[in-house]
């Protein structure tokens, strides 16, 4: 047997596409089913089920956005001395265009005259952030408590950067739809036919 260390490539990190859409998924059911929830009468929501859910919900939501961050930049930066970069970056800007990156932005008003977010910057404060709040909302009972409050999706994000406080919002939504178009991208997903057929096998 030769020694696998004298592999005659580079040995990047592993990226998996599919990994990557469960944990959109993930995110993105953790914020449905908060919203649901969103102006119910507090008598509707309650139970083990419900406490469980409120209990480990933002937990749940702050995991896998961690985790869909630094996948997505290692991935950004495995393509950084790759020809496939030119190809990202074309993505990346038609992703913008399309307003999925319009989503992301400055708390701070001098910060935000460098306009929105990047999806590299928003993956880099996601992973940085020291406050990672999502915003409620409970209806239009924004002053009765008796109305249970659901995440509206929103995402703040606070963190330092040496002496300089930052804070940023996001749409996680958006977010988590730009992981899945670069996922799609690089990892197309079979056509209904295909699966229709592989299922019949």
């Amino acid at each position: 047997m030769t020694n696998p260390y004298w592999h005659e490539y580079q040995k990047p990190h592993v990226v998996d596409f599919d990994e990557i859409r469960e944990l959109c998924i993930d995110a993105f059911t953790v914020i449905a089913a908060s919203r649901s929830m969103a102006g119910l009468p507090g008598d509707d929501v309650g139970g083990p089920l419900h406490d469980y859910f409120l209990r480990t919900a933002e937990t749940r939501l702050s995991q896998s956005l961690l985790d869909l961050a630094v996948r997505m930049r290692t991935f950004e930066d495995i393509l950084a001395a790759s020809e496939l970069r030119a190809d990202y970056d074309r993505l990346v800007a038609s992703l913008i265009e399309i307003d999925q990156l319009g989503s992301f932005g400055w708390e701070d008003e001098k910060l935000a005259k460098r306009g929105d977010l990047s999806f590299r910057e928003a993956c880099n404060k996601i992973i940085h952030a020291v406050d990672i709040r999502p915003v409620y909302d409970n209806g239009s009972n924004a002053r009765d408590e008796d109305f249970a409050w659901g995440m509206d999706g929103t995402i703040e994000l606070a963190g330092k950067l040496g002496k300089r406080d930052w804070d940023v919002w996001m749409y996680a939504e958006d977010f988590l739809a730009t992981c899945v178009a670069i996922a799609n991208h690089y990892d197309p997903l079979p056509s209904p036919e295909v699966e229709s057929t592989e299922n019949m096998k």
